[in-house]
């Protein structure tokens, strides 16, 4: 065998190793895109439980989402590229529970002067329950109804089990924890999640790649595997 042929038979199988690779890949993204279709998101959380006896409100932390594009010099941001999935239900069922998300300097404005808690670190223990720490700011105002502000970016209340999905976007935001009538004492149960519209299409992506990398790969070990070309037998001419 010709080292044309060798290299070709070398590169076919390389193909061919790389198509069932990108086709695996491909269908494994498309079959989880369609089971997150079912409003099932992505690398939740374990279910938490936020718990202040006698604040009217539990926020996270403010969260900076700053990308920058270098090459064009502006700002950009994941747009339609990721959904955060939010979950929360009062434990008491009587009380409807309330989650929103705005921006940093609004919240700071709403609750000023009233006594809420910040969640200020969060661990995941895969063999116990998560533990929240707080840090716990004194007030005396009663805050006003979270269900009539206008500055929530994305939010939702009711009783039974609430859920928001929030597109992120260039700021500084905080997630705001209350009961759906304003009371003091939050006891709740939530998670988190992602979802990834994209999945289904990255995933079509892979496995047509792996569909033509198979067919190239299949033609190359077939010319490998081909034999020389027998030239023509001469014949004599007939006198």
């Amino acid at each position: 065998m010709s080292r044309g042929k060798i290299a070709l038979l070398v590169f076919g199988i390389i193909f061919l190793v790389g198509a069932v690779v990108l086709m695996a890949g491909g269908s494994g993204l498309m079959w989880l895109s369609v089971r997150l279709k079912n409003d099932d998101p992505l690398f939740t959380s374990r279910e938490t439980r936020l718990r202040s006896a006698s604040a009217y409100a539990v926020v996270t932390e403010p969260f900076d989402i700053d990308w920058y594009g270098e090459t064009r010099g502006q700002s950009w941001g994941l747009g339609n590229t990721v959904s955060v999935i939010l979950e929360a239900e009062n434990r008491d069922p009587s009380k409807g529970v309330f989650i929103g998300i705005a921006r940093e300097t609004d919240v700071d404005d709403y609750l000023s002067g009233v006594r809420y808690s910040e969640i200020v670190e969060w661990t995941s223990n895969p063999f116990d329950d998560p533990e929240v720490e707080y840090r716990h700011h004194p007030g005396t105002l009663v805050p006003s109804d979270p269900r009539s502000q206008t500055f929530w970016d994305a939010s939702a209340h009711g009783p039974g089990r609430q859920t928001i999905e929030w597109s992120p976007a260039m700021g500084r935001w905080v997630l705001v924890i209350m009961n759906e009538d304003a009371s003091p004492g939050i006891d709740v149960s939530g998670a988190i999640g992602a979802q990834l519209p994209w999945l289904f299409w990255l995933g079509l992506g892979l496995l047509v790649s792996g569909v033509l990398a198979l067919a190239g790969g299949i033609v190359m070990i077939c010319l490998a595997a081909r034999g020389p070309r027998r030239a023509p037998a001469l014949t004599q001419p007939t006198r």
